[in-house]
């Protein structure tokens, strides 16, 4: 039989309503979620995964800002009906493959983009190509996908994802970082013969970051793949997460530029094709490694431009995305 929470991400997909307008109540829910449940759970043990599951941007369940209530997250309503990835065709869907966007790892990257921002994630996309020339192989596996910026002092308001600038100034002033970076890692598919290479990979990549985060698009259905990368992962703190994909699905996506360009209406159908499975959890640094990031940003003008851009939201103390960031100081620097 399937775990409490496990059944809870199925059935709430079905009650809950798609409206924070119209969100039932914690009571109301419970009563609705025991007619569907198999097993004699306990009220309070219910009640905590409704409170539990809210507050992971991956669970269907969404609380309200303010009151009480509980209501269908957005990034789980979908008017796509399909059963498997591969039998879906995403919107927007184009023909134009040549090149490299049309390839699968860069429509993974764009698709990984979009979705972490779905969540309150800020990415920048690292180049490699960009780095600085050095001789055959001191670059390699130096420099990550993406870079995701997680603010520690963000808050979602009725305006949108804001900083709370209290909480920025106090922890300005004490000398604490408000904000966490995580090197990711990006990967189409891995299986036997390649999850050795694949994790070292991003242990390389990431010893400068608060964290590393190996994300696999496609499901890992080797469960000796998944069990190896899971100790690997515990082992070397390294979060590794699969986006439960297949590599037809990903064939059938705009290209990575179309991808990012999408409007929210139109990604939302393809991010709730995520089916988002944690296989290690990894572990936080307390603080970044500043001489290896010295070194980075001396080889890469992307993760120099990264530092520019976090230190643009800082003094704006607002959540820019990069493109915005980009198109701000853009105007700024010709014509203020």
């Amino acid at each position: 039989m399937a775990t409490l929470k496990e059944q809870l991400d199925t059935i709430l997909r079905d009650l809950l309503p798609g409206s924070a307008d119209e969100a039932v109540n914690g009571s109301e829910l419970l009563d609705k979620v025991r007619q569907k449940l198999e097993g004699d759970y306990a009220e309070n043990s219910i009640r905590q995964h409704f409170s539990v599951m809210s507050r992971d941007p991956t669970s269907p369940i969404a609380k309200v800002d303010q009151g009480q209530g509980y209501y269908l997250r957005p990034a789980f309503q979908s008017t796509i009906v399909v059963d498997e990835c591969h039998s879906a065709t995403p919107p927007a869907a184009s023909d134009d493959s040549a090149g490299r966007a049309g390839q699968r790892e860069e429509k993974f990257r764009s698709l990984f983009m979009r979705w972490t921002e779905l969540n309150n994630e800020f990415p920048m996309q690292i180049e490699h190509t960009r780095g600085v020339k050095q001789p055959i192989g001191i670059n390699k596996w130096k420099f990550p996908d993406v870079v995701l910026v997680r603010w520690e002092v963000g808050e979602v308001t009725d305006r949108g994802f804001r900083l709370a600038k209290d909480l920025l100034e106090v922890k300005r002033s004490l000398g604490e970082q408000p904000f966490r970076l995580t090197s990711a890692e990006l990967k189409v598919e891995i299986s036997a013969g390649t999850l050795r290479e694949a994790f070292f990979q991003c242990v390389s990549n990431s010893k400068w970051a608060h964290s590393a985060q190996l994300t696999v698009a496609c499901k890992l259905s080797d469960e000796l793949v998944a069990e190896e990368l899971r100790r690997l992962g515990t082992s070397y703190d390294v979060s590794v997460v699969s986006f439960g994909l297949d590599s037809t699905f990903l064939d059938g996506l705009p290209t990575a530029e179309k991808l990012l360009d999408l409007s929210s209406k139109d990604f939302e159908p393809i991010a709730n094709r995520v089916s988002l499975t944690r296989i290690a959890l990894g572990r936080e640094r307390e603080g970044l490694d500043w001489d290896h990031l010295r070194d980075l940003r001396s080889q890469s003008p992307d993760m120099s431009e990264l530092f520019k851009w976090i230190a643009f939201c800082l003094e704006k103390k607002a959540p820019y995305t990069v493109r915005d960031w980009l198109n701000v100081a853009h105007v700024e620097r010709n014509y203020v």
